[in-house]
């Protein structure tokens, strides 16, 4: 079934607040929501995926970053730009209605 505009204003919401505060703002919707909304459920999941990827991917970097005294930081941009895009994209999808594929995410939830 397609969607509701409800669903689809609260999936691009959850994927806006991805980019702002990490997985706690799609952790928060995805919680009060997954049980009414299997649309909403698997946006959640895959929100929670690539941010839960994106800390695991940051801590090599903050390794690098101590190791070379803070040159190694320079990686936070590709990162960083990884996001952006990451959460645009799934903000266009959910607000759509397509099924979200966010770039690198690791699944973890399913």
């Amino acid at each position: 079934t397609s969607p509701t505009q409800e669903e689809r204003n609260l999936a691009l919401l959850m994927h806006i607040l991805a980019f702002f505060t990490g997985f706690i703002g799609p952790l928060v919707i995805w919680l009060v929501k997954k049980d009414e909304s299997d649309y909403l459920d698997q946006h959640g999941k895959d929100a929670l995926n690539f941010q839960i990827s994106i800390l695991i991917y940051s801590l090599p970097i903050a390794v690098i970053a101590i190791i070379t005294c803070g040159i190694g930081a320079v990686l936070v941009l590709p990162l960083f730009l990884l996001v952006l895009i990451g959460c645009g994209m799934a903000a266009m999808q959910g607000y759509s209605g397509e099924p979200c594929k966010y770039p690198l995410a690791i699944q973890l939830l399913n």
